[in-house]
């Protein structure tokens, strides 16, 4: 797929337990920027939240958006909501891995 809309969690996917940023996750996210997928960063503390965690780490103009992570959706194509395409950023090696295998796999 081209031009890949990705969201990203904030809590224990972009930041650990005490906030501090993972490991790779800048690389990770500058590979796939860079492949011409759009990010966003969202979370269940809402889009301040995710803004205020991107501002801290220098990575707000990273993400084209920021959200609070729905809790309900209404949609004309629910189909089209949940893509089968969902990855765990901790059952992987790291970012950087999974960013290269995001890229490797759906991203023309």
């Amino acid at each position: 797929m081209k031009n890949a809309n990705i969201f990203v969690d904030v809590d224990l996917t972009l930041v650990d337990a005490n906030r501090n940023l993972l490991a790779g996750a800048t690389e990770a996210l500058t590979k796939l920027k860079d492949k011409g997928c759009h990010l966003f960063l969202w979370s269940t503390n809402g889009a301040d939240y995710a803004r205020k965690i991107a501002s801290l780490y220098h990575l707000t103009e990273m993400f084209e958006g920021f959200s609070a992570k729905p809790d309900i959706i209404i949609d004309d194509m629910p189909g089209t909501v949940l893509n089968p395409f969902v990855f765990d950023v901790n059952a992987e090696e790291s970012w950087p891995v999974l960013a290269d295998r995001i890229i490797r796999k759906h991203i023309d």
